[in-house]
């Protein structure tokens, strides 16, 4: 059950960030994806933003759902763009490197084993903004989880193994389509109001 649990953590932010290079149509991001304005953090705000504009690339017929051959597709995409060297295979670095922008740094951590949307997950501190270096933390910890038979590298087929384990997390109804509220919901919750954040680190 747990290895369930962290593949289909691992896939939630796959799909949810997906499609970022080629939006911004640049070979290897020089920030993490979803930081609108380039101030080192991805806020709640930023991110229910990058969440809307990932789930239009990824509904491709515009039905306004999202279906497992849809995912697929949009899966089998950022694989590419991942796999800077073209070798068919993904190493830490170009892992990590796509979703944050920044080399991994060697720290030990585990995601959050909560219920709560992913955005709390990948807050470690609680500060409600995801730095830098909580990005590469976490995404670290979801290479290895993507990484089934821990050769250290992730094959296109580990890769998109995982969506079936996220699919059927985020489809709420289990009607075998995930709508954006399902997507928004699963992935950031409700974002805190901004006296909310600044109160509670008083």
């Amino acid at each position: 059950m747990k290895k369930v649990l962290t593949r289909s953590l691992f896939v939630s932010f796959c799909l949810i960030l997906a499609g970022a290079a080629a939006a911004l149509a640049t070979d290897t991001p020089t920030a993490m994806q979803g930081d609108a304005n380039k101030d080192g953090a991805v806020t709640c705000v930023e991110a229910k933003a990058l969440a809307a504009e990932r789930f239009a690339l990824i509904d491709t017929n515009k039905d306004g759902s999202v279906s497992m051959d849809e995912m697929e597709a949009r899966l089998t995409t950022s694989f590419k763009e991942m796999d800077t060297d073209k070798n068919s295979v993904v190493v830490v670095d170009e892992f990590v490197t796509y979703w944050c922008g920044a080399a991994p740094k060697a720290k030990k951590a585990s995601a959050k084993g909560n219920r709560q949307p992913q955005f709390r997950k990948m807050d470690l501190n609680n500060d409600g903004q995801i730095s830098t270096e909580e990005c590469v933390v976490v995404w670290t910890v979801r290479f290895t989880d993507a990484d089934a038979n821990r050769d250290g590298k992730v094959t296109k087929q580990e890769y998109v193994q995982s969506l079936i384990y996220w699919f059927a997390d985020t489809d709420a109804n289990h009607d075998s389509l995930t709508t954006v509220s399902e997507w928004t919901n699963y992935w950031i919750g409700k974002c805190a109001p901004e006296k909310t954040k600044k109160s509670a680190k008083k």
